[in-house]
């Protein structure tokens, strides 16, 4: 199946807004492991049904899968942690601020991948823009900023080696319905071996909320990953970025916090940047 640039693309942008909801809702739930553990688990169930239908990875793809999962089990822990540490509007702008240059670097060293010259302009454009929304928030002190640029350092490993995976095996919605099986089920594991009564109980209690966010959250995800297959990954995951954008909208519409006129004018950088991408 062909699909065009342009529909990739908005695509990808579905998948930012997603991940910024979603998040969301595990930064306002008042157990954030276990909300983050129910979203997983529709991970696990969808990525289930849909390994039935498809054929397997293939062995050459088990070191691709066992990092990415590796790297989706540390990204849990350390959002777990800077969601508990600092607010929404504070852990999320930096873990996802300090991806996209951390991903161009990485897509060049390790997938020799190289980028036309508006690429480059666009993902640096919308690095420029995540940066001014997120001066302030630097200057936080705490554990709260080593875990929230953790979180930013497993999220690149997690894009780099998914988009590596992607690319290594014959049908990439194999290699993410595979992913999805481990990273969902290494979660819902951690909580039936330390909280099982506890996180029956919030299941119970957060159905539907939990069932909608792990849609968003899966559907969110494979959009990414699948598209690294036939976008630069450094693009992708530029794009992507744009997540933080729409969280600081959530953060103005339902936080009711203001929205300033820096945020403003990195609103307008954002999204020349992904203008320029969406044109490169």
């Amino acid at each position: 199946m062909v699909i065009s640039e342009s529909v990739l693309f908005a695509l990808v942008l579905l998948s930012a807004l997603a991940h910024a909801v979603w998040n969301a809702v595990v930064k306002h739930s008042k157990e954030g492991f276990l909300q983050l553990a129910m979203i997983r688990s529709v991970g696990l169930l969808v990525g289930a049904a849909l390994a039935t239908q498809l054929p397997l990875p293939g062995k050459g793809a088990l070191a691709f899968l066992a990092g990415g999962a590796f790297f989706q089990y540390l990204y849990f822990f350390l959002l777990s942690r800077s969601y508990r540490a600092l607010d929404y509007g504070t852990a999320y702008p930096i873990a996802r601020g300090v991806t996209p240059l951390m991903v161009a670097t990485a897509a060049l060293l390790f997938l020799d991948e190289s980028l036309a010259p508006l690429q480059i302009t666009g993902i640096l454009l919308v690095t420029c823009g995540i940066f001014s929304l997120i001066m302030k928030e630097l200057r936080v002190s705490g554990p709260g900023i080593f875990y929230s640029l953790g979180t930013g350092i497993a999220i690149t490993g997690y894009t780099i080696v998914g988009a590596a995976g992607v690319r290594h095996v014959a049908n990439p919605l194999s290699y993410v319905a595979w992913l999805e099986i481990l990273s969902g089920g290494g979660v819902i594991l951690a909580v039936l071996l330390t909280r099982p009564l506890k996180g029956l109980a919030f299941a119970r209690a957060h159905f539907i909320r939990s069932s909608l966010s792990g849609v968003l959250a899966t559907g969110g995800f494979g959009i990414a990953l699948w598209a690294t297959s036939m976008m630069p990954v450094a693009a992708v995951a530029a794009t992507r970025e744009v997540s933080i954008l729409f969280a600081s909208i959530i953060s103005v519409v339902l936080l009711n916090e203001r929205f300033s006129s820096r945020r403003i004018i990195a609103a307008l950088i954002i999204f020349c940047g992904v203008g320029t991408l969406a044109f490169a």
